[in-house]
């Protein structure tokens, strides 16, 4: 795959299968430039912000020769780092340029979308709740299912549990160290969150969503079951077809 090699020699990767002093000692060294340059393009293409931009990526060059030089210093050619307080170090690096690679193509991802609106009229807050929600979605939906379908009474709770940690942790996390990043890379000037009325739509349909749990599982008695399950997929089929109908111009 194209991106193969690029990942390979920005992600740290010690497992022992596929252990490599070179590749190790290349991610070192490169990891710290891609997390720079990543941090330089969210920031205003202003002239003012150039120097400022060069000095974060030498820092990020200095950085990678350093770490680079420590690796090839205390690895072996033969075996991956050992002990628990040498791994930890390699695992962390790996997870979280395993993030960074992670939200590198989610940009992407939305700027095609984006640019597939313009193109053929549709919103991209349209396109955002329907393709990409459900592309990042179906991953999860087959496995909570699978899971809550062959995996016993345990199972189930897993799949249920599941269902509403993963928004939770993409919300909570994902969706404020975003905006964190963005708020910081903006400094001092502040960053503008563009309205919309879809995300107040989307807002208030997943209270909706909420509220329907709070009421519908203490009256059940703490039991998730079809009733549970008809009324949320109730409310998602009517948040779609509100966002269709806004799309047509049958609604406004």
């Amino acid at each position: 795959m194209p991106l193969y090699l690029p990942r390979r020699l920005t992600i740290p990767d010690i497992a022992a299968h596929r252990w490599s002093r070179p590749y190790a000692v290349a991610s070192a060294a490169l990891a710290p430039v891609l997390l720079a340059a990543t941090w330089t393009s969210q920031r205003n293409s202003v002239s003012s912000s150039h120097r400022h931009s060069l000095a974060i990526l030498l820092g990020g060059a200095l950085l990678g020769l350093l770490l680079a030089a420590l690796a090839a210093a205390t690895t072996e050619a033969t075996s991956p780092p050992r002990g628990r307080r040498r791994r930890v170090p390699w695992l962390a690096a790996g997870f979280l340029m395993s993030v960074l690679w992670a939200y590198t193509l989610a940009r992407e991802l939305v700027a095609l979308l984006v640019a597939i609106g313009y193109m053929v009229g549709i919103k991209a807050s349209v396109l955002g709740v329907t393709v990409l929600a459900w592309g990042d979605s179906l991953g999860d939906l087959v496995s909570n299912v699978a899971m809550a379908v062959h995996g016993g009474a345990g199972g189930a709770q897993t799949a249920v549990s599941g269902c509403y940690a993963g928004p939770l942790f993409n919300t909570v996390v994902g969706l404020g160290l975003s905006l964190s990043l963005a708020a910081g890379a903006q400094d001092p000037a502040p960053f503008v969150v563009p309205a919309d009325g879809a995300a107040y739509e989307a807002v208030g349909f997943l209270v909706a969503a909420l509220a329907w749990a709070l009421f519908v599982v203490p009256v059940r008695g703490m039991r998730i079951d079809r009733v549970y399950g008809l009324g949320l997929i109730a409310i998602y089929l009517t948040f779609f077809a509100v966002r269709v109908f806004e799309t047509l111009g049958l609604w406004t």
